[in-house]
Order: C-alpha cells, then structure tokens, then sequence
C-alpha cells in the first residue's frame, strides 16, 4: 500500500479533463503528464500517507489555481514543480510551498490588477531567471520554486500593483477584457504556442520544467533572446502593456 490515499488520486484523476490538451513544450512529447501521472512518478512508492496525502492534495490544489487564474494557460510542464512540492519535505512544509503558489497564481492572474494570461513565464523560468542574472553570486543556487525567489514575486506582485495605481506607462490600468503584455511580442495563443514551441527545439528555455531534475541554467540572456526569436517569426508588437 502506497501513501497516496485512493480518495486524493480520484480527485487528481478528475482534474485532467480539465486541463484540455495538455500541451507540453518538451521535444517529442505530446502531451504533459496527467496530475495523476505526476503524482505516481514523483511518489507512487511512498509509504508515508500523512505526507503522500498533502502532496496529492497540495498539488491539485496548484492546479486548481492555474485553472482558475490563467484558465488560457497552454503549456501544463509541472514535472519539476511536483518534484519541488514534494521534496519540500514534511506535510506541513509541502502545504506551505503550495499556498504560496496558489496565492502567486491569485495575485498575478486573470482577476487580478495585474491580469497575466498565462503562468508560462514561472513555470518555465524566465521570471527566474532574469532574477538570478541582477546577482548572480547571490542567487544562483536559488532554485525557480524556493522560498527566496517566492519572496521576490511577493515584492514584485506589491511593486507591479504600485506602478498600476500611480497609472505608469508601461503598467497602466487595463479594461476587464485586456490582459497585460509588458513584452514587444504578440502572446495570442497561437504565437505563444508558436514561440514556445521553438524556445524549446532551440534550447532556450531556462527552466526544462518537463524534467523531474529541472535541469536550469540562468547565464544566458533568455528575455531578450526570446524577444529576438519572436521578431523573427514576425510577432513582434511595438512596445508592450
């Protein structure tokens, strides 16, 4: 008998129809794992049900957010991040690591101020990564779901929110129809399919958060470069919002 209760795998099992395709951004991998998946491959051997029991439940509990905040996210690559929210340790410690994602996905998401369209730039770790790149000798063995770097989206939630109120260029009020785009490409689903897509084949995605091991590196500048690559595919839009 394993430590993930039959009643919290149900509940993962009913999530993947809610996550459409589970498009994933892997070369060669046609869809992303089911939640139920991730739960086997991350902890299907445990005999610890207290902690395989948080796990279950503090992961749907994730996706449940993604769903509810970005519900256009396309790419559902949450392999590494099971494997962070496990290996968090302790139940109590697994559901804290949880919450503050769910409340990452709440502040930064579609009924927000802020009003992002997709969780792709955390999940992938280009927010990370150019958060590593301003100190390197800090923070390069900060991982893209550790603590230190969860505070950092806390400060830069609180500092967005402050540049929207004081009505700034760059992060003005929007309409309850727009999302934001701070970017100088077009994140229309189909070119943010498109584009990731290609990040991927070309390696340059800083986060292989399709990987269990995450494999990151932050020592390129990925920002720019995937704001190069989109002008080459024509999706460029002048200046973001």
């Amino acid at each position: 008998m394993t430590g993930i209760p039959d009643d919290e795998r149900a509940a993962l099992a009913r999530l993947a129809p809610l996550l459409g395709a589970r498009a994933s951004v892997a070369p060669g991998r046609p869809q992303a794992p089911t939640p139920l998946e991730l739960v086997e491959q991350v902890a299907g051997d445990s005999e610890d049900e207290a902690r395989g029991r948080a796990f279950a439940r503090a992961l749907g509990d994730m996706i449940l957010a993604v769903l509810d905040n970005f519900p256009d996210n396309i790419f559902w690559d949450l392999d590494y991040l099971a494997c962070c929210l496990w290996q968090a340790g302790s139940a109590p410690a697994i559901r804290d690591l949880a919450r503050r994602v769910v409340s990452l996905c709440q502040g930064f998401g579609n009924k927000s101020t802020l009003r992002f369209r997709y969780a792709h730039d955390f999940l992938y770790g280009y927010d990370w990564a150019r958060w590593v790149t301003r100190k390197p000798e800090e923070r390069a063995g900060v991982g893209p779901f550790d603590p230190a770097f969860l505070d950092h989206l806390d400060r830069r939630q609180a500092a967005l929110l402050e540049l929207v109120a004081r009505n700034d260029r760059k992060y003005a009020p929007l309409s309850d129809r727009e999302f934001r785009n701070p970017f100088t490409f077009t994140r229309e689903p189909r070119e943010e399919t498109q584009l990731h897509h290609l990040l991927a084949q070309v390696d340059l995605i800083p986060l292989k958060a399709w990987r269990l091991d995450g494999e990151r590196r932050w020592d390129l500048p990925f920002t720019d470069l995937r704001a190069q690559l989109a002008e080459r595919l024509g999706l460029s839009r002048g200046e973001g919002r």
